[in-house]
C-alpha cells in the first residue's frame, strides 16, 4: 500500500475511513508504477520492432485505437501525440461504436492494426470489437495494451498469429472504481509503441516525470483541495490538440468520483465558443489546460482571456507548464496551476499532459471527499460499475 501522506499530506487512515484508500493509493502510486513501466518498455524494444516490421511499419496500415470509457480516451489523446511525434495517423474509435455499427468503421480490404486499451480486459465491447474485426477485416493485426494478464482480452490476443501484447506493470490494474494509474500507464506505453526507435529517450523522460510528480505532489494536492472546497456543481475541461483527450478523461473522473453531483463536460478551446460556452453559470468551474505546443497554446490562451474577462461568480483555473506560466498568470490573475515542463526531451508533450491529468485525478478525488462520497465505490447502488454490466454483444 502506498504511503498517501507523502503524496497528499494525509495518511492512509484518513482515506481508509472515507472508503477512498484504493483511489488515493492508485493516484499516489503512479510515479513508482511508471518506473516499473520503464523496465517493461526497455525489455520489449526488439519485440515491438519485429512486430511493426511484420506489416511494413505503422505507416503501412490503417490504425484504430480503441477501448471503452477511459480506455477510449487514452486512444483519443494518443492519436494526437502519435501524429506529432511519429507522423503516424491513428483513428480513435471507441469499442462501443465498433460493436454498435461495425460496417461504418471496419472495412474488409484495408489492412488494419487494431490497438485495444483495457484495464480489466473483460468488458463485453472489448471482446466484441476484436471478434467483429476478425470477421470483417481480411488482413488484421492486433495489439492489446492491457493491465490484467488473466483477462479475456489478453487471452484472445495471445492466440492470434498477428497479435502483440504489452502487459502493464503490477499495480496498474486499479482496484478503485475510477481508472487512474491504468490510464497513464497505457498512454505512455502506446506512445512508446509508435516511437519504439526512441524508447531509450522516452524512458529518460518518464523517469523525470516520475520525479516531478512525486516532488510536486504535496503542493498539487493542497491546490486541488482548496479548489474542491469551492461551491461548483458544473465543471468543464477545456484543451486543444492531444490534450483534448486528457480533458475528456478529466471530465469523466470528476463525474465518476462525484457520482454525477458535479456535471462535467469537455471541449476544445476553439470549439467552446460555438454553443457549449452556455454551460458557464455561477457555480461552474472551467479548467483551461494550456497546450505544451506554443502554437496550439495561443488558442487556449485566447479562450482563457475571454472567459476570465467575463468572469462573475464562476471559477476559472488554468493548468500549464512552467514554460508558459508567466504569460498565463498575467491573463488569469494568478489562478494558475503550474506543472514542470522544462528538462524533458523527446516525450515532453505527453509528460506535460500526464502531469496535468494527475492534477485532474487529484481534484476529482478531493471533490468526491468534500461531497462525502464513498470514493472507491461512488455508485453503491450499482447503476454504474467498475466493469460494465448488462451489455449484449450481438452475433454478426
Amino acid at each position: 500500500m502506498t504511503d498517501c501522506k507523502a503524496f497528499f499530506g494525509l495518511d492512509d487512515k484518513f482515506f481508509e475511513e472515507r472508503n477512498c484508500i484504493h483511489t488515493a493509493s492508485e493516484i499516489s502510486g503512479q510515479p513508482a508504477i511508471w518506473n516499473r513501466l520503464c523496465e517493461v518498455l526497455l525489455s520489449k524494444k526488439r519485440e515491438i520492432e519485429n512486430f511493426a516490421n511484420s506489416f511494413g511499419g505503422f505507416h503501412n496500415v490503417r490504425i484504430i485505437l480503441t477501448g471503452a470509457g477511459s480506455s477510449a480516451f487514452v486512444g483519443e489523446a494518443l492519436a494526437g501525440f502519435a501524429a506529432k511525434s511519429a507522423g503516424v495517423k491513428c483513428e480513435a474509435i471507441h469499442t462501443t461504436d465498433i460493436v454498435s455499427a461495425p460496417e461504418t468503421v471496419l472495412f474488409k480490404d484495408i489492412p488494419t492494426l487494431l490497438v485495444s486499451f483495457a484495464r480489466s480486459g473483460n468488458s463485453p465491447e472489448s471482446m466484441g470489437a476484436v471478434e467483429y474485426a476478425r470477421k470483417m477485416v481480411k488482413n488484421l493485426y492486433e495489439v492489446a495494451i492491457v493491465c490484467d494478464a488473466a483477462s479475456k482480452l489478453y487471452k484472445i490476443t495471445s492466440e492470434s498469429e498477428k497479435g502483440f501484447i504489452l502487459l502493464m506493470p503490477d499495480g496498474s490494474n486499479d482496484k478503485g472504481f475510477a481508472m487512474t494509474a491504468s490510464v497513464t500507464c497505457m498512454l505512455l506505453a502506446g506512445f512508446a509503441l509508435f516511437n519504439h526507435e526512441r524508447i531509450d529517450d522516452i524512458v529518460k523522460d518518464i523517469k523525470l516525470l516520475s520525479e516531478n510528480v512525486a516532488s510536486g505532489s504535496l503542493n498539487m494536492s493542497e491546490t486541488a483541495l482548496k479548489l474542491a472546497k469551492k461551491p461548483f456543481d458544473r465543471a468543464v475541461f477545456l484543451a486543444s490538440g492531444a490534450f483534448k483527450g486528457l480533458a475528456h478523461e478529466g471530465s469523466l473522473k470528476m463525474m465518476e468520483l462525484t457520482n454525477g453531483e458535479v456535471n462535467a463536460s469537455f471541449d476544445s478551446a476553439a470549439g467552446f465558443r460555438h454553443g457549449p460556452k452556455t454551460v458557464i453559470k455561477d457555480k461552474t468551474l472551467s479548467l483551461h489546460f494550456i497546450s505544451s505546443d506554443a502554437f496550439t497554446a495561443k488558442y487556449d490562451a485566447d479562450l482563457l482571456k475571454e472567459v476570465f474577462s467575463e468572469k462573475n461568480k464562476n471559477i476559472v483555473i488554468a493548468v500549464c507548464g512552467d514554460n508558459a506560466a508567466a504569460d498565463v498568470k498575467n491573463i488569469a490573475d494568478g489562478e494558475v496551476v503550474v506543472t514542470p515542463f522544462e528538462g524533458y526531451g523527446f516525450a515532453a508533450g505527453i509528460c506535460a499532459g500526464i502531469n496535468g491529468l494527475v492534477f485532474f485525478q487529484t481534484l476529482a478525488m478531493h471533490k468526491s471527499l468534500e461531497l462525502a462520497m464513498p470514493t472507491d465505490n461512488p455508485s453503491p447502488g450499482g447503476q454504474v460499475n467498475r466493469v460494465v454490466k448488462g451489455v449484449t454483444v450481438y452475433p454478426i
